[in-house]
């Protein structure tokens, strides 16, 4: 989900390389929601619209913890 957060104008393959790294660090939802939110724009300031997207992951991995669990649902009930 965090993937196709930042795919947005931004290639695969840039994509790919921020995430292995934050894969490292992040291990769940509750990880990233636990995120400095400066820290984690240094993190993603190599993809285009970084801090934009800063606040969409933040935002996404506190709803997945709080409102599913930290599991991302499998329908859109």
């Amino acid at each position: 989900m965090i993937s196709t957060i930042l795919a947005a104008q931004c290639t695969d393959e840039r994509v790919n390389t921020v995430m292995n790294e934050l894969y490292k660090k992040y291990k769940s939802p509750a990880d990233f929601a636990k995120a400095k939110p400066e820290v984690l724009e240094k993190e993603l300031s190599s993809i285009n619209f970084f801090r934009n997207k800063t606040k969409s992951v933040l935002n996404c991995s506190k709803a997945l913890v709080e409102k599913h669990g930290g599991e991302v649902p499998k329908s859109n009930e």
